[in-house]
């Protein structure tokens, strides 16, 4: 024999909701067909932004190797001048260049400079990094 199961809520069509009114979409058969929005046109306009934004950090990442670069030159030039005292931060330096090629390091600045055998060849800073930065371009 078979047992009957009796239930308090009566069965219902499986498209009836009670609370249909506040649905954000369509409950029954008759209601207006869920239209999603264009995937690949949001994707594509995205993927271009994306890509626009990751190439700009890239040539942003290449000019300041560049610099670095630069700055790596400016202080291997510096060092290897001749200079015969202790450079101290934070003040500017100058160097020279002698007849024979020879590049120094000098306290002294090209407008109170006499001597005119020397060829200037640029104003340097002793950074706290023991990095020379170049002053004058």
């Amino acid at each position: 024999m078979q047992k009957t199961v009796y239930s308090a809520v009566p069965k219902r069509p499986d498209n009836f909701s009670e609370n249909a009114h506040i649905l954000p979409y369509g409950s029954n058969n008759s209601a207006p067909a869920v239209v999603l929005p264009d995937l690949d046109a949001f994707k594509s306009e995205r993927g271009s932004q994306a890509s626009n934004f990751f190439n700009e950090r890239v040539a942003q990442l290449n000019r300041e190797y560049q610099q670095l670069l630069e700055l790596a030159k400016q202080t291997e030039l510096v060092y290897n001048a001749k200079y015969n005292f202790v450079p101290r931060v934070g003040t500017t330096y100058h160097m020279y260049q002698k007849q024979d090629q020879s590049t120094f390091l000098s306290m002294i600045s090209p407008a109170e400079w006499t001597n005119n055998t020397f060829t200037y060849q640029g104003s340097y800073i002793f950074t706290a990094d023991a990095v020379w930065e170049r002053t004058d371009g």
